[in-house]
């Protein structure tokens, strides 16, 4: 996936980089969205030594957004129906009581809950950080200083 922006800062080897935004971008929240929802803000590795108001080519590998979007999406989603299955077998073989879609559904919601926080403590630790950041490729112009 690859996007054109311009630097806005360095911080290190970080960038941040402002992007018009796209009509395939989601809202994922690996973006900072900026007020007018038409550009966002994402911090990129800067191993090519971009400076403050280049304009650069931000990608990160398509196998890599699509592993995100598991993590972000999928697993959550697995969860809440396992949940629900896990709330509806309650039910029925604990609770001996017909089925009862207010439990399956809580339980659902607490599992998909469950799985946001460990993917958070995850992230928090750093297990996501560099694979799942956008580098920048190319300087499209560099500014003159």
């Amino acid at each position: 996936m690859k996007e054109i922006g311009i630097v806005n800062s360095i911080n290190g080897n970080k960038a941040s980089v402002i992007i018009q935004r796209s009509a395939a971008c989601g809202d994922c929240g690996a973006c900072q969205v900026g007020k007018d929802r038409l550009t966002m803000e994402t911090y990129a590795i800067n191993e090519i030594n971009a400076k403050a108001g280049d304009k650069v080519e931000v990608e990160m590998a398509f196998k890599n957004v699509m592993k995100a979007a598991i993590i972000a999406y999928g697993i959550p989603l697995i969860m809440f129906i396992l949940g629900s299955v896990l709330g509806t077998l309650y039910t029925n073989i604990i609770l001996e009581q017909p089925e009862n879609p207010i439990i399956s559904f809580l339980s659902g919601l607490i599992l998909m809950a469950v799985a946001y926080m460990i993917i958070r403590v995850f992230d928090k630790r750093g297990a996501f950080s560099f694979t799942y950041e956008p580098h920048i490729t190319t300087i499209i112009n560099a500014t003159e200083k």
